[in-house]
């Protein structure tokens, strides 16, 4: 197992997290009340693929277990030692159990933030290429036989999933 890196994590300037780091998966927790209730969230990045993954703890019943993934961008911060930014980028994929087809969603918003200049060409032409290579080796299946996701969850994410955390966030702004 790779040793553990405490990083911090700042997701859309209005979460600021304490995580660690394994490899090439960024971990950590959350948490937020809602309906009267608090809730712990934990979530994934993944860093080569530029995708944010977790599991909605507010999902229906019936999708308790589901992945929702995020399209991100990465930047460490070079001032702030273990400070990663990350940005959502719109493109989101709904992935439920093998045997239900997964969901690509937002390509409007996508296409709507390139057409005002929110994203240039070249990065939403790398947006595009870094979703289709998460699916490819995700969940993309060359042939229906199989009732299994290639490769997902990754195998470093499940190793994370009980993984104990920082318990260290708050919201911003």
């Amino acid at each position: 197992m790779a040793s553990d890196e405490r990083v911090t994590v700042l997701h859309n300037e209005r979460l600021r997290a304490a995580g660690i780091r394994r490899g090439n998966v960024v971990a950590y927790d959350w948490g937020f009340h809602q309906d009267g209730a608090d809730h712990v969230q934990r979530t994934f990045v993944l860093l080569d693929e530029h995708m944010q993954i977790n599991q909605p703890v507010l999902f229906p019943p019936e999708q308790r277990g589901w992945w929702y993934c995020d399209l991100v961008s990465l930047e460490w911060d070079v001032s702030s030692r273990g400070l990663l930014r990350t940005q959502d980028l719109w493109i989101d994929v709904v992935i439920g159990p093998p045997d239900h087809p997964y969901r690509l969603l937002d390509l409007d918003d996508y296409a709507d933030a390139l057409a005002d200049g929110r994203i240039g060409p070249a990065q939403a032409a790398d947006g595009l290429r870094r979703t289709q290579r998460f699916l490819d080796r995700r969940v993309n299946r060359r042939h229906e036989a199989t009732q299994a996701w290639p490769d997902f969850p990754p195998a470093e994410v499940e190793e994370l999933l009980g993984a104990d955390l920082p318990c260290d966030w708050r919201l911003l702004g």
